[in-house]
């Protein structure tokens, strides 16, 4: 499952921009659900060309929090879909998506948090 977000390695590749860290979080609880969508459409409707595409645009999306298990989980995902070999891609579809749910709570708390922070420093 998923470790936690390191907010110090996300804010330090961002230079300490704390108002582009909560866009990118923004962003990405935007798009995500979306292309969560994308993935469990193209695994029930068996399109690897589909799986593929949305698998690599949902590990972009993840990769840019620096968790490695979220990443590694839609690499394998789009893997799949490029192999056109979805045997196992239900089972690695859900586990795509419990890793996204999680950095989804984790990325929105993170938000709360620096917003809130922002507050009091005004």
């Amino acid at each position: 499952m998923t470790h936690a977000i390191d907010e110090s390695v996300l804010l330090s590749s961002l230079d300490g921009d704390e108002g582009l860290l909560v866009e990118l979080i923004d962003a990405f609880l935007a798009e995500s659900e979306g292309l969560l969508e994308k993935v469990r459409d193209a695994v029930d409707r068996h399109d690897a060309a589909r799986l593929e595409r949305a698998a690599h645009s949902l590990k972009g999306t993840v990769s840019i929090f620096g968790l490695q298990e979220a990443t590694a989980a839609a690499e394998a995902l789009e893997s799949m879909g490029r192999a056109r070999h979805l045997q196992d891609a239900a089972a690695l579809g859900a586990r795509v998506g419990d890793e996204v749910r999680e950095l989804r709570r984790q990325l929105s708390d993170l938000k709360e948090k620096l917003l809130l922070q922002s507050f009091r420093h005004r």
